[in-house]
């Protein structure tokens, strides 16, 4: 029999459960407490798990939640905290990413409040500058006069950029730690090769420079023409010279004085493509145009270039770094055809190494210009270069460079009267295959079978001819293949000089 339901025991039961959760259950339908910046959910947009005081905070002494049309009363201003300093407000107040006025002053570094023009905040102002300046240590101070530099060359503020590195400079050598001085000179010579670049493409394309200070001293006019950027690039080479030499640590001075004469060659050569070869040019716009007495200034002023490099390299202490930066020097000055002081500067290496490395680079940018009788005096002195070496191993390699290089720009003659440099008979037979495939590939099978003949021993021929049909071989190929590619009716290229 089932027992009988006790009804006055279930309604007691029942009031005390609803006594025990009705209190719960309204309080939740109240809207969440103010996070203290100190409990959970900060910045997460949750409830700050203050429930049961009406301040919303922690400890319960907090100002009073607010409710519908209720405002702040005077008395709920911002905690202060020792030092003057207030809590900010969480990640997620206010933000209006990326215009809001307010965040101006802190991305731009300015002191001013309130919203700044998108030219203004493009730029390094002159109160960024005047706060860094205020840096005592001069380790520090280098190096954010170094970092503001860089990016005066990004917004093209190339006078602010120059006076900036100048400051880094001084800042830098007054570095007292060995290590840390040589770290600032270092890295101010790498951004003046970015300085001395830019002052270069942007003199012949723009007429100011976007500099504004007002009421700031001028020490260089504001137009920025081809005299005055090649002019201002020269200069900062000739500041990371004196740099180089105040390195302390004898092998980084050698290489970065080799750096320092490879950046004046290089903007060497710049100078004259940008300027003078350009000019040559009948597509060239009229403002690139340039008179034959500005052709001829600009000229002087880019051998001028190679002679300070040429100086600072004379006075680099390591054989390798000198041999290395005379070597780039010449061939800098060899690519923008500048070939007088390109032949002196290689002939004036001592090592024969580096020396005929330089003179063959040198040879090839001739034959491309179809210079060929200066070409010709060239290779002559790779070939007295090359045999001036003693070492036999080094020479058959120098002999193969000759010989890789005449056979390239279509010298068969002189590639076979440079055979007898090799030390070895090995050497010499692979390279008259080379010359005999070569000569054959550009049409002159005959002449090469007639050399063997002549010249080769006769175990070797069998090979040589061989060699000298392949040869043929490849040139029907290479007309196949221009004859399906449709470039058959082209024009060929010129025979090499």
């Amino acid at each position: 029999m089932r027992p009988a339901l006790e009804l006055p025991r279930f309604l007691a039961v029942l009031v005390a459960s609803l006594a025990f959760c009705l209190p719960s259950m309204l309080m939740a339908q109240e809207p969440p407490g103010l996070s203290s910046g100190t409990g959970q959910g900060t910045g997460t947009g949750r409830s700050a798990g203050v429930q049961r005081n009406p301040t919303g905070s922690v400890s319960g002494v907090g100002p009073p939640r607010m409710g519908p049309g209720r405002e702040f009363e005077g008395e709920v201003s911002p905690r202060q905290i020792p030092g003057s300093r207030s809590i900010p407000l969480g990640p997620g107040v206010n933000v209006r990413f990326p215009d809001d006025p307010t965040l101006g002053p802190l991305l731009s570094g300015a002191d001013r409040l309130g919203p700044v023009s998108s030219s203004t905040a493009a730029q390094v102002g002159p109160d960024l500058i005047d706060n860094v300046r205020m840096i005592t240590d001069t380790y520090d101070r280098s190096r954010a006069l170094q970092e503001l530099a860089r990016e005066a060359i990004l917004s093209n503020q190339l006078l602010l950029a120059h006076r900036t590195l100048e400051e880094a400079s001084r800042a830098a050598l007054s570095e007292q730690n060995s290590l840390r001085h040589d770290q600032l000179i270092i890295e101010i010579i790498t951004t003046t090769g970015l300085l001395s670049e830019t002052l270069i493409r942007e003199g012949k394309t723009q007429s100011t420079m976007l500099e504004s200070q007002e009421g700031r001293p001028e020490p260089l006019p504001t137009r920025l023409n081809p005299k005055l950027s090649i002019r201002l690039a020269r200069l900062e080479w000739q500041r990371a010279s004196v740099l180089a030499r105040a390195i302390i640590n004898p092998t980084y001075r050698s290489e970065y004085l080799a750096r320092v004469a490879e950046g004046l060659g290089r903007d060497s050569s710049r100078i004259v493509l940008e300027y003078v070869r350009r000019s040559d040019l009948d597509t060239s716009p009229p403002f690139e145009k340039l008179s034959e007495a500005e052709i001829e200034e600009i000229e002087k002023a880019a051998d001028d270039y190679l002679v300070e490099a040429e100086q600072v390299c004379q006075e680099i202490a390591r054989p390798i770094w000198k041999n290395t930066a005379l070597e780039r020097t010449a061939i800098n000055a060899g690519e923008s055809q500048q070939y007088p002081r390109a032949f002196s500067i290689a002939r004036s290496i001592q090592n024969a190494e580096a020396r005929s490395q330089a003179l063959i680079l040198v040879a090839e940018s001739q034959c491309r210009h179809r210079q060929a009788v200066e070409a010709t005096k060239t290779y002559a002195e790779v070939a007295e270069a090359v045999a001036r070496v003693d070492q036999d191993g080094l020479r058959g390699v120098l002999t193969g460079y000759l010989v890789d290089s005449l056979i390239s720009t279509g010298r068969f003659e002189d590639a076979r009267a440079c055979l007898v440099l090799y030390p070895t008979a090995s050497e010499k037979f692979v390279a008259m295959g080379a010359v005999a495939e070569s000569e054959a590939r550009r049409g002159s099978a005959e002449r090469a079978r007639q050399w063997i003949a002549s010249d080769a021993p006769p175990a070797w021929r069998p090979v040589l001819y061989r060699r000298v049909n392949s040869g043929v071989l490849s040139k029907i190929g290479n007309s196949r293949q221009s004859l399906f590619s449709g470039r058959e009716g082209q024009p060929t290229a010129p025979p090499p000089q």
